[in-house]
């Protein structure tokens, strides 16, 4: 008997978590500003003209970066490429690639990397600080 009141008892649960009938109201999607084209997820990909036009009077350029494509502004510091051992001998970040840095084997000697060449760094690369560059990091 009580075998049976626990399975009525489930039965009257499930029943009350049954979806309504009748109409549901449709749902709206957000709006997207005037000149700008959104993807999922609710970034914007396209820069829009007020932003372009600031951008571009920073001295800046407008390039899609990143794995989405996002426009961005891009600033090209003045050593780009430029070697380096450490961060503090660049407008940016010394940087060396993602295969420079091995947790298994320590570098024999100093490493040296280049200036990264503008302020949106993306992709796989190791901050080289002091000659050393103990960790990689991707970004996208």
């Amino acid at each position: 008997m009580r075998g049976l009141w626990t399975v009525l008892a489930g039965a009257l649960a499930l029943a009350a978590c049954a979806p309504q009938d009748g109409p549901q109201p449709p749902v709206k999607p957000p709006a997207t500003p005037a000149g700008e084209t959104s993807r999922p997820g609710g970034f914007a990909r396209e820069m829009g003209a007020a932003d372009r036009a600031a951008c571009e009077q920073s001295g800046g350029t407008v390039q899609r970066r990143g794995r989405i494509g996002m426009e961005q502004c891009v600033h090209r510091f003045a050593d780009a490429g430029k070697t380096c051992t450490d961060t503090s001998q660049c407008e940016g970040k010394c940087v060396a690639s993602a295969g420079a840095v091995s947790p298994d084997k320590p570098a024999a000697g100093p490493i040296t990397g280049q200036c990264q060449a503008d302020d949106k760094l993306y992709g796989c690369y190791a901050e080289v600080v002091g000659g050393k560059a103990p960790a990689a990091i991707c970004v996208d």
